[in-house]
């Protein structure tokens, strides 16, 4: 049996400010390292988001190919409906469905990645089909 699991991931963003702003309102996150050009976020349960400015890319010859979208899973359906509230704080056109028992809260962040929101979690309802939405 494996003990890998993914801990982490790398996202570019044009306004550090602003995107760090953004995730730590809307999924409480805390800033464990904020440097000019970088930060590095937790989650509440200690998965790392790290922050990086498109200028920050380019000096280092980072390519465009990488992490396209980070899906987040809530334990409630309560839960849910308060990350979509905070979500509509930073985009208005936030929208929220239900397919398959499995809610879904849609929106962007401040660069307009997309940001989806799932309840309940995989270890919950075990996913049985991917989503048309990651075709």
């Amino acid at each position: 049996m494996s003990t890998a699991r993914v801990a982490s991931c790398l996202m570019r963003v044009s306004h550090l400010d602003r995107s760090v702003k953004f995730y730590c309102e809307v999924f409480h996150c805390d800033v464990a390292i904020c440097e000019k050009d970088a930060a590095l976020l937790l989650t509440p349960d200690g998965f790392e988001i790290y922050l990086r400015t498109h200028e920050a890319y380019r000096a280092g010859g980072i390519t465009g190919v990488g992490v396209e979208q980070v899906i987040w899973s809530v334990g409630s359906q309560e839960e849910l409906q308060q990350i979509e509230q905070r979500m509509r704080v930073h985009d208005p056109s936030v929208y929220s469905n239900t397919l398959d028992e499995i809610s879904f809260v849609d929106g962007a962040d401040p660069d307009g990645i997309r940001v989806l929101v799932t309840y309940p979690t995989p270890h919950q309802l075990p996913r049985e089909v991917i989503d048309r939405r990651f075709r």
